[in-house]
């Protein structure tokens, strides 16, 4: 199995979380609950389109086959 990581710093936040694991819902749960709970004030102050291109930075970000999390 390759391992799937992205790390919060990588969506744009001053934060050096890394969410890691084999499957990929288990690694987006992980870095929306992240989200949420430490970076909940600029989650809410985000427009829709912003929270779109933060789901779609997710998805590209973690759908590299190597699955190291960088562009």
């Amino acid at each position: 199995n390759i391992i799937k990581i992205i790390r919060c710093g990588d969506l744009g936040f001053k934060c050096n979380f890394m969410a890691a694991g084999s499957k990929l819902e288990e690694v987006e749960n992980a870095i929306f609950d992240h989200i949420e709970k430490q970076h909940g004030k600029e989650l809410q102050s985000m427009s829709e389109d912003d929270l779109r291109h933060l789901k779609h930075r997710i998805s590209t970000l973690l759908g590299r086959s190597c699955g190291c999390g960088a562009l």
